[in-house]
């Protein structure tokens, strides 16, 4: 639930809490019955009324809507991915060393300067098992063509994870940060 939606269930939630109070007031007679009686009478025959309660028939289906939607998916990009789990324990693999294995092999890849590596665990629902994605933030040579780029860039990483950890269908997302003739650090060419 994001923040505004928080906001307007905080608002609706205060206003049902006065009008609770308003009743019990009203109920234990602490008012004479002819003065909230008139005033009652004189509230609905406005207009505002009528405005203000389709706006929180609005923010109450609104709410309702949110509240029955499924979650939306689960990313951790700290701790441990889970390849195998035995009756003898799990072996486990640490985020940071898949990222730094999938940014190796992004730099030896002819066309990419620079590559930052987000590796998250996912999970679409709570039954659902945990997979893996990783979104390469990529700063590419100019003149390279993107799409063939980031095709190899996805098959490489992919055949890394396939070969050394034996995972299948990793997702891949790449976004292209940059473009850039500087040499990358660490590859200065000497004349």
């Amino acid at each position: 639930m994001g923040i505004i939606n928080r906001f307007l269930l905080f608002v609706s939630m205060i206003g049902l809490a006065l009008l609770s109070v308003l009743v019990l007031v009203l109920c234990m007679g602490v008012l004479p019955e002819s003065i909230w009686l008139n005033e009652i009478h004189y509230i609905l025959s406005r207009r505002e009324t009528v405005a203000v309660s389709v706006v929180l028939l609005l923010v109450a289906l609104h709410l309702l809507g949110v509240s029955l939607r499924g979650r939306a998916e689960r990313t951790h990009e700290r701790g441990d991915f889970i390849l195998l789990q035995g009756a003898e324990g799990g072996v486990r693999v640490a985020l940071p060393a898949i990222r730094a294995m999938a940014e190796r092999t992004l730099l030896s890849l002819h066309g990419i300067r620079m590559a930052k590596v987000r590796a998250q665990r996912v999970r679409a629902s709570k039954k659902a098992p945990e997979t893996l994605r990783l979104v390469l933030d990529l700063t590419v040579s100019r003149g390279t063509p993107v799409a063939s780029l980031t095709e190899a860039a996805a098959a490489a990483i992919r055949t890394e994870l396939r070969e050394t950890m034996g995972l299948e269908d990793v997702a891949v997302e790449s976004h292209i940060m940059a473009f850039s003739d500087a040499v990358p650090a660490g590859k200065r060419r000497v004349v």
